[in-house]
């Protein structure tokens, strides 16, 4: 299993940039703002929180020590901003996975895996739609499409 000694500085922090951004992604697809993100980024920095502990795989476990959560989105953001992002953090992610799969192949699909992990536990963070929760989805069809386009980034199935 590879660490963070393991890669250059720019890897690293290209690692840790997907990894940050796979529950954004998610969390913004249904138009929300800071508000509406919070429940979905405190599931996140749980899972983040709970991946430092425990997590089976090296790799896996000192990604997720980030001592302060920067996603690089930021509130008020246009709509064109918005789609950047999500441009620009699908590559990181496609571009990471290359990375670990590079310099550490046994570790790719543990990666992987994580990183869908953060983009679901955004996703089933809470029930969109109905009365006070009652009749809402856990997860939309845009939240079940952003979570499928960050596999593709990835290039899982």
């Amino acid at each position: 299993m590879a660490g963070r000694r393991d890669f250059t500085s720019d890897e690293w922090l290209t690692m840790r940039r997907a990894m940050a951004s796979a529950g954004v992604i998610v969390s913004v697809s249904e138009g929300g703002e800071a508000d509406d993100m919070l429940p979905e980024m405190f599931a996140v920095t749980q899972l983040l929180g709970a991946a430092r502990k425990g997590n089976p795989n090296q790799l896996v476990r000192e990604l997720a020590e980030m001592p302060n959560f920067q996603t690089g989105w930021w509130h008020g953001m246009s709509r064109a901003q918005k789609a950047q992002y999500e441009r620009d953090s699908l590559e990181a992610i496609g571009d990471a996975a290359k990375i670990v799969q590079t310099k550490s192949p046994e570790d790719l699909a543990p990666f992987q895996a994580f990183l869908v992990r953060l983009a679901e536990a955004a996703a089933n963070a809470n029930v969109e739609g109905g009365i006070l929760g009652v009749g809402g989805i856990r997860v939309t069809p845009a939240e079940a499409a952003a979570i499928a386009r960050i596999r593709r980034a990835l290039r899982m199935r």
